[in-house]
């Protein structure tokens, strides 16, 4: 994320020159200002009577643009098409979006290894094969990891489109999904996760995502070593058949969009099988009673501090206004995390605060790395900060700077058709109406009060609801559950 720095900032001491303090003076040789009064050395440089002014420049809040509709329409076998046309240059991105993620698996691990192994070759050619097929045009098949769907995707120019669409096609209706490709699949998953359980950063994700969401949870789970063992390839083939179909798909297309083009789609995209849309899953109850857990690695050097909670849903009515809470607490640069913990104590090179959404759930988190013996201090100001939050209403100065950091980030992100297009995809992937978000989303940008912001504030930082993981050589804070298993799942509370 981009970071905006002060806008005005004091000297190497600390200090700024006051308007009454004596006009500097300075002599000048020839050698030292050469441009002034060629020929003949000024005696002195004197600054104007009017003392420069050290006042900040207004800040300019720009205005986030509308968003630009999409065109829509079906292939011949009903698959649903968005695409965000208006690019100049003759380039195409064609991206599979299939209602295929974690919410939607029988198994664990069976969304995501079905949709991975799509490129461990097909009927008609190996991995390397395809590998190969795509360098050639300068290009290659991509596989975006998002929780809640399935994507397969490829960027191409034009010219190349009838080559490496069709080929594309290939892949995801005709997978080999052979007994070979899979026992080395897995091999190489069982080796990942070998290297992740020995990576401090790696557990500390996997801790704080299974107690904020819950172990059985499609948003919270860990792959552990049996969890490969149970899967089996009939798993992935029969994932594919009834999930991996154009009945449960949208084809998103962006880039240089002509009537030829649109041919191509059809020829290797509408002949693909259909079938019946993925129902919306029941997910699990989340756990009751947050607390904080802690891994205790006494030969690290550092500590690993990961909060959250979930319940952040991008839906809803109160999201543009968390935007805006999520900037201020621990969002950008000049965030309050950043400017107390980094700036101002020095007990960590960087610290921050997250919003994560899906399409059924989110969170909102803070994450530092901290040095062993600041990690008591570092808690305790972070408690101090949300108190703030809680309880004083925000400073204009403050709110207007980051209404146009955010006004400016989001209107960055829409310059030009494929800025766009990714609010449209992101609409695909987590199921929402792209437009009116954005129009909510700028109106809580421009308008939120401080109270509202207040308000938001003790309804999502409210104390007692976040589960915290500790990971490191710190030693053991008072009320933690140390946690000392790391080879099977979590075993957490739930509501009576």
């Amino acid at each position: 994320m981009s970071r905006l720095q002060s806008l005005s900032s004091p000297d190497k001491k600390g200090q700024r020159r006051r308007p009454s303090q004596p006009r500097l003076q300075h002599k000048l040789s020839q050698s030292d200002y050469p441009s002034v009064n060629p020929g003949r050395s000024p005696e002195f440089l004197t600054l104007p009577e009017k003392p420069f002014s050290i006042r900040p420049p207004k800040v300019h809040l720009p205005k986030i643009p509308t968003l630009l509709p999409a065109r829509r329409w079906k292939l011949s076998n009903g698959l649903p098409v968005i695409a965000m046309p208006g690019v100049e240059a003759p380039v195409l991105r064609v991206e599979m979006i299939w209602d295929a993620g974690r919410p939607f698996e029988h198994k664990k691990l069976q969304a995501g290894a079905t949709a991975d192994m799509l490129v461990e070759g097909t009927r008609q050619r190996s991995a390397g094969k395809l590998e190969a097929y795509f360098e050639q045009f300068g290009t290659a098949i991509a596989q975006p990891d998002l929780m809640d769907t399935a994507n397969l995707s490829l960027s191409t120019i034009i010219r190349h489109a009838s080559e490496v669409l069709p080929v594309m096609a290939e892949i995801i209706a005709e997978p080999a999904f052979d007994d070979a490709s899979f026992r080395r699949f897995m091999k190489r998953r069982k080796q990942r996760l070998r290297e992740g359980m020995s990576d401090n950063d790696t557990l500390a994700f996997r801790l704080i995502t299974e107690a904020v969401f819950g172990p059985n949870h499609p948003y919270g789970y860990n792959g552990y070593k049996e969890n490969y063992e149970e899967l089996t390839v009939e798993d992935i083939r029969s994932f594919h058949k009834s999930h991996f179909h154009a009945g449960n798909a949208t084809l998103y297309v962006a880039g240089h969009i002509t009537s030829k083009v649109e041919e191509i789609l059809e020829q290797s995209f509408g002949q693909l099988p259909t079938g019946k849309r993925a129902k919306a899953p029941s997910l699990p109850p989340q756990p009751a009673q947050p607390q904080i857990l802690q891994v205790l690695r006494p030969r690290a050097q550092q500590t690993m501090i990961r909060r959250g909670r979930r319940g952040i849903h991008i839906g809803s009515e109160d999201y543009g206004g968390l935007v805006v809470l999520e900037t201020i607490f621990g969002g950008y640069f000049s965030s309050r995390l950043m400017k107390n913990i980094r700036e101002e104590k020095g007990y960590t090179y960087g610290i921050d605060s997250d919003l994560d959404t899906y399409r059924y759930d989110g969170s909102f988190g803070v994450s530092a790395d901290v040095a062993n013996e600041n990690l008591a201090a570092v808690r305790q100001e972070i408690d101090i900060e949300i108190d703030k939050l809680l309880q004083q209403p925000v400073p204009t100065a403050e709110l207007d700077m980051v209404r146009a950091y955010l006004a400016g980030s989001i209107s960055m992100e829409l310059d030009g058709p494929f800025g766009h297009g990714a609010r449209h995809r992101s609409a695909l992937v987590k199921a929402y109406d792209p437009e009116p978000l954005l129009r909510k989303l700028n109106e809580a940008v421009r308008g939120i009060s401080p109270a509202e912001i207040q308000s938001l504030a003790q309804k999502y930082l409210s104390k007692g609801d976040d589960f915290e993981v500790i990971l490191g050589g710190a030693g053991l804070v008072e009320g933690a559950r140390e946690i000392s298993v790391l080879n099977r799942p979590l075993k957490l509370p739930t509501e009576p």
